[in-house]
């Protein structure tokens, strides 16, 4: 079994698959052994479109991560971003009884399985709940209600809701690599527990995650997700441009915007060009790189605006914030934070992290940019803390199968057998 302090991550993307194993050592601190990267294949906006090609690549990022880890793993908690998600603000209450009394844990529960009923459509489930203050009679923003004295239990919430069937294809492919899931987590949450400071939870911060097929966000305001989402355009939609415009390959595309992609078109030399191959792959065109990039800042800021009229609709808060957070694959484009803050009117920064101790010095490398792990990093921060008491949210876990059918499992996956 894996120890109680050793912990399993795993970000399944449109790009590539993350692997992390980390363990909590006796000052409490996370320390990351072990890194396990494989590209994503059977992948499409968050949703597998093809089961062997995902479970392959799930085996071999988790098998490179034990092998450098030097232990396996049973289960991971798992990231998951996609237009099948979706958040609102909830509130739920209990009654405690015509006459005052303490509130017991088996009230909180009670609380807790009444937001998680809460009507849904059809072929939905509750992915998180984000606790934000429990209420007692007319006590508002209680963080712990316990062993109080009241009538009647309330608690606000953020719910994060989504369709089941591309939640549970992710969790059988998870499966049939050999592991459990314990929990998901939508990815720009699991990503701002690696990057926010606490005064950014608390005085306002979104949390933008620009990944290769999707672009999800988190807000955060008075240490609260008062809104989230996510949207169908990433790094491959700039790709796509690209290629319709000058007639190039996908490869050729995403080799040119890494090379030569930046939002700061005033630094751009008129004369300067890029090189891409035709789409045939037999030749090379010259192109503008300022023509170039002027098609990405435009993708990309198109994908902010979004960003920012979907936060307007779900959030009055959106004034007290802060700043920008910007993760994922595409915060590496040059001066993406100087366009942020021109839409978002805000002062934005990448998402650097910050007091993770990485053993393997693997997440550092230009390989793998730290700001491209944020999500696995913030699985690793949040499995740490997900069996303390205080731990404000609230989660559906995966359906857990007996010791012995997940020994079998990891067993057969081992050696490769389909099951």
């Amino acid at each position: 079994m894996t120890p109680p302090s050793l912990y399993g991550a795993l970000d399944v993307g449109n790009h590539r698959v993350l692997a992390l194993i980390a363990e909590v050592n006796e000052r409490a601190e996370l320390l990351i052994r072990g890194v396990g990267v494989a590209p994503s294949a059977g992948m499409r906006n968050g949703q597998v479109v093809q089961l062997k090609p995902v479970v392959a690549a799930i085996r071999t990022a988790v098998e490179e991560a034990e092998l450098m880890a030097k232990t396996p793993i049973e289960s991971v908690w798992a990231a998951t971003a996609g237009t099948f998600v979706s958040g609102r603000l909830t509130r739920a209450t209990v009654p405690l009884g015509p006459r005052e009394r303490e509130v017991t844990a088996r009230d909180l529960e009670q609380l807790h399985q009444a937001v998680q009923r809460q009507p849904l459509p059809p072929a939905h489930m509750v992915l998180n709940v984000m606790t934000h203050a429990y209420g007692l009679d007319d006590q508002e923003g209680l963080l712990d209600p316990l062993e109080m004295v009241g009538r009647q239990l309330s608690m606000d919430a953020y719910v994060l809701a989504c369709q089941e069937s591309p939640v549970r294809t992710l969790e059988k492919a998870i499966n049939q690599a050999g592991l459990k899931v314990e929990e998901f987590l939508f990815t720009p949450v699991a990503a701002a527990l690696a990057t926010l400071t606490a005064d950014e939870r608390r005085l306002g911060s979104l949390v933008i995650d620009i990944g290769f097929g999707n672009t999800s966000y988190a807000a955060f305001a008075g240490d609260r997700l008062v809104a989230a989402g996510c949207f169908p355009i990433g790094g491959n939609k700039v790709n796509d441009d690209l290629v319709h415009r000058f007639h190039t390959t996908a490869a050729g595309a995403e080799k040119a915007k890494r090379q030569a992609g930046t939002m700061l078109l005033g630094e751009i030399d008129a004369e300067e060009t890029v090189q891409l191959p035709t789409i045939d792959g037999r030749g090379h065109h010259i192109a503008s790189r300022l023509d170039m990039n002027k098609i990405i800042r435009l993708r990309m800021l198109e994908t902010f605006e979004l960003v920012a009229a979907d936060l307007l609709r779900q959030s009055s808060e959106d004034s007290t914030a802060t700043g920008v957070v910007l993760v994922g694959g595409g915060s590496h484009l040059e001066g993406i934070a100087a366009l942020a803050e021109e839409v978002f009117v805000k002062r934005c920064r990448l998402g650097e992290m910050e007091g993770v101790a990485d053993t393997t010095q693997l997440l550092a490398n230009s390989e793998l940019p730290s700001r491209s792990s944020a999500a696995a990093v913030g699985l690793l921060a949040y499995a740490s803390r997900a069996r303390l008491p205080a731990m404000p949210t609230v989660h559906v876990r995966a359906g857990r199968a007996s010791m012995l059918s997940r020994m079998v499992r990891k067993l057969l996956a081992k050696k490769g057998v389909d099951r």
